[in-house]
């Protein structure tokens, strides 16, 4: 391997850049589909009812306010917390504006909410006069507010009572606030909601499924499902709709043959520059079975080195963007994946040199 430092560092250089640009990428594509799922993320222990016509988490359809009352007679129904979702326009100190989402949840229990925070941010701050929480990534498109800032919202005036972390929208702003103070804002229908999360008498998976199903089938205007299904829902319909995963597919794939290519010609000149080499073991007695080894774990030697090294790279390039609020998601199937893909792309690299090697004749060497 090191006989060649050249062409070692060749195939080196066109696996890590290959995984490195396929890390980047599904890393990236993770992260935006996490801000799809709206107010499912970190919720799934709820149920969702929402508008039958409403396709994903951040596409819903206003439904009757009286549904919450129907909510409360299904049998398994412990409690019910309406949530509002609507859009609003914000202008900060400098006359600047921006589009945001404005997510109204009920006091006490603030239900649809995020789960994280920056130190010092208290929900029960949402109470006082003007109050929205808005998310950590988002600061730097608000002008980099910080808590006790104020700015206007459809040219009313709010502060910023705390800052939530993880929460970001998908090509707009979230803020947090009361569901009347959300309806003031944006002059939402005091008859309607955008969803109701339900909490049930049960933690069984199953039996709480049933209940959705029990409320899709008693309230026929509205739609149930637990909160790890409709998030699956809307994470699958942004799939689909918005053309997003054709786009990053194709960056990959294309980061893969460009990986192959560079592997496999660079394997197969350095094989052939060694040619004579190969011919002498099979002249001396080494075994196809000995040779198919010997370039096998060539392979896998550079698929750890090349692996260690994308993966640095990737953990580096990742701390970089979380300090710019756009970090990547590396999940354990990712991780996975790319493991996986670094030893097929040095397996098939080596696939062409292999077959020149097992069609050489020992008797071939000595006309050369």
């Amino acid at each position: 391997m090191i006989y060649d430092k050249a062409k070692f560092f060749g195939i080196l250089f066109g696996v890590v850049i290959s995984i490195f640009l396929v890390g980047a990428q599904l890393g990236l594509l993770n992260g935006l589909l996490e801000n799809s799922i709206g107010i499912t993320k970190g919720n799934t222990e709820y149920l969702f009812v929402v508008n039958k016509k409403s396709t994903s988490a951040t596409s819903l359809i206003n439904i009757d306010k009286r549904v919450g009352n129907e909510l409360q007679s299904i049998e398994g129904v412990e409690k019910v917390y309406p949530v509002i979702i609507t859009m609003g326009t914000a202008k900060f100190k400098s006359g600047a504006n921006g589009m945001l989402s404005i997510v109204g949840v009920q006091y006490p229990d603030f239900v649809g909410s995020p789960k994280d925070y920056l130190p010092n941010t208290n929900l029960n701050d949402l109470q006082n006069e003007g109050a929205v929480i808005v998310d950590n990534a988002d600061l730097e498109n608000m002008e980099n507010v910080k808590v006790g800032d104020y700015f206007t919202i459809n040219d009313q005036r709010v502060y910023v009572s705390g800052i939530s972390v993880n929460n970001a929208g998908m090509g707009q702003a979230n803020t947090i606030t009361t569901i009347d103070r959300a309806r003031k804002l944006s002059g939402f229908s005091p008859n309607q909601v955008s969803a109701y999360m339900v909490k049930t008498n049960s933690t069984d998976p199953i039996i709480n499924k049933q209940i959705a199903d029990r409320i899709t089938k008693t309230i026929p205007t509205v739609k149930g499902a637990t909160g790890a299904d409709y998030m699956e829902e809307s994470l699958e319909y942004v799939k689909k709709a918005s053309g997003i995963m054709i786009s990053f597919m194709v960056l990959v794939g294309f980061a893969l043959f460009t990986g192959l290519i560079i592997v496999g010609l660079t394997m197969y000149s350095s094989v052939n520059d060694r040619i004579k080499d190969y011919g002498t073991v099979k002249a001396i007695g080494g075994s196809n079975g000995f040779i198919i080894k010997l370039i096998l774990l060539q392979s896998v030697l550079y698929a750890i080195i090349a692996f260690i090294i994308a993966m640095a790279l990737l953990l580096g390039i990742n701390v970089m963007m979380t300090a710019a609020n756009q970090g990547l998601i590396f999940t354990p199937n990712l991780i996975l994946f790319l493991v996986s893909t670094t030893l097929i792309i040095c397996l098939i690299g080596s696939y062409f040199s292999l077959r020149k090697i097992l069609k050489l004749e020992p008797v071939q060497i000595f006309r050369m």
